[in-house]
């Protein structure tokens, strides 16, 4: 029985195990001011971070298109790990202040996903000066909005979460001109792709007679763009394609921002009801093993105390002996209904009892 039961909770304990492992952390997200401060403590307990801050955006904003925007952080001393939070907000105030709450969409951020939240490992230290790119699509409506950047790191020393934020940037969003070649604003970009596979984007452009698309950093030149379609080649190894569009029509030549594209494996994903059906199995596990593994002196102990066999086998030896006290004789007549006679035993009774029932029967006495 207790191998059943052990053997069930190593069952448990197998069918959750990989499909819980969870390596890449959750770092990334969308968070405002306090929440991002919340990895170490709340940001109103935390202490100022020295690093300076700045965001650089194009003169030219228009409604509803997207736009590129670079953050700069500078002069800062970091943990070990060199690790540092970057936040992009719309206000200072830690309360409503994502960018979505002023319209802004976060299209693509530094490490390819779509977070106003990212942490970034870079070689931050007093003397470098460390730029992050993120690609937004502005506000639908024209009109004036504020973009702050804030930062988050921890300190050589440890022990200690610094934040800051930067001052407000003005940004003036306007309207769109009806002839301005350029993407649709439904338009979303892919921003991750497999390892191994041509990867075939498809655009939607508006105003747009001819475009073509450049890679970053590479010695292909442009790929012309057929029927809102263009393909990137294949990538062999896990990293990042930077593209852009360039787009041509009876406008303003148009450049796009620049997108990336990251190549990955596929990685873990966590089932948190697995998760949770995991620590329980492991509790009830770790009470199994408490039971199963309780000492065998504990079983004796309380054997020393406990007299049931020999009050049973004593008890059976005094029923064993009792039958041949009270058991009715087997021998001589029936004993008559007065009883025995006057002064007789069962023992002269049974050897002469039938003699005395005789003489009474003749008519003697005796």
């Amino acid at each position: 029985m207790r191998f059943k039961v052990a053997l069930v909770l190593l069952l448990m304990i197998l069918s959750t195990t990989i499909s819980t492992a969870n390596p890449g952390g959750k770092g990334d997200d969308i968070r405002s001011r306090d929440c991002a401060g919340s990895c170490h403590a709340s940001s109103s307990s935390n202490g100022i971070s020295d690093a300076e801050l700045d965001i650089q955006y194009p003169e030219q904003v228009y409604a509803g298109l997207l736009m590129e925007i670079e953050t700069w952080v500078s002069f800062v001393e970091v943990s070990s790990n060199n690790m540092v939070g970057l936040a992009l907000l719309v206000n200072e105030e830690g309360a409503k202040d994502l960018p979505g709450n002023d319209g802004w969409e976060v299209v693509t951020d530094p490490n390819g996903g779509t977070n106003n939240y990212v942490e970034i490992v870079d070689s931050f230290s007093l003397q470098n000066e460390v730029r992050k790119t993120w690609t937004l699509r502005a506000p639908a409506s024209p009109g004036t909005y504020e973009l702050y950047l804030a930062v988050q790191h921890g300190t050589p020393n440890g022990g200690v979460a610094m934040t800051g934020i930067s001052d407000a940037k003005q940004v003036v969003v306007s309207e769109v001109p009806e002839n301005l070649p350029r993407l649709s604003p439904e338009w979303e970009p892919v921003n991750t792709r497999s390892i191994g596979e041509e990867t075939e984007i498809t655009l939607q452009l508006l105003s747009t007679d001819s475009a073509f698309v450049e890679l970053k950093g590479s010695n292909q030149g442009p790929i012309l763009v057929v029927d809102n379609k263009f393909t990137i080649p294949a990538a062999v190894n896990p990293g990042t394609v930077e593209w852009r569009v360039v787009m041509m029509g009876e406008g303003p030549t148009q450049q796009s921002p620049w997108f990336r594209i990251t190549a990955q494996e596929p990685g873990w994903e966590v089932d948190e009801f697995a998760l949770y059906l995991q620590g329980f199995a492991l509790l009830i596990l770790c009470i199994g093993l408490v039971v199963l593994q309780r000492p065998k002196g504990e079983e004796i102990g309380s054997s020393k105390y406990d007299n049931t066999e020999d009050v049973t086998s004593q008890f059976g030896r005094i029923q064993g002996s009792s039958p041949a006290m009270v058991d009715l004789p087997t021998t001589g007549p029936p004993i008559p209904e007065g009883g025995l006679p006057e002064g007789w035993t069962m023992e002269q009774w049974e050897y002469y009892g039938q003699e005395h029932l005789d003489s009474l029967a003749g008519g003697g006495q005796q």
